[in-house]
């Protein structure tokens, strides 16, 4: 009994490491529209190559793109603007104050 207590405690153990972080969420906002999710990812980096990916394809339709790496992105034109970013699940930019 006591040689499979070990092993199912290890899995426990670890399982609820993983369910612990959480996910991911991008958060896009674009003028005056809402935030809004686009999606959900197990890591913060997975998260975040996206983002990345976001602010390239919109610096392609000619906004102006800044971006803090891992973190945020704003980009904007003469008639467009668009916000991005990457926030724990628990976090949500319509009802708290997120950068």
């Amino acid at each position: 009994m006591r040689r499979l207590m070990l092993p199912m405690l290890a899995v426990l153990v670890l399982a609820s490491a993983v369910s612990a972080d959480g996910g991911w969420v991008l958060w896009i906002m674009g003028g005056d529209s809402p935030w809004d999710s686009v999606s959900t990812f197990a890591t913060r980096e997975e998260c975040a190559t996206a983002m990345h990916q976001q602010a390239q394809a919109l610096g392609k339709m000619g906004l102006r793109i800044s971006e803090q790496p891992g973190a945020s992105f704003s980009g904007a034109d003469a008639e467009r603007s668009m916000r991005g970013q990457c926030l724990a699940e628990s976090v949500d930019p319509r009802t708290t104050a997120a950068k």
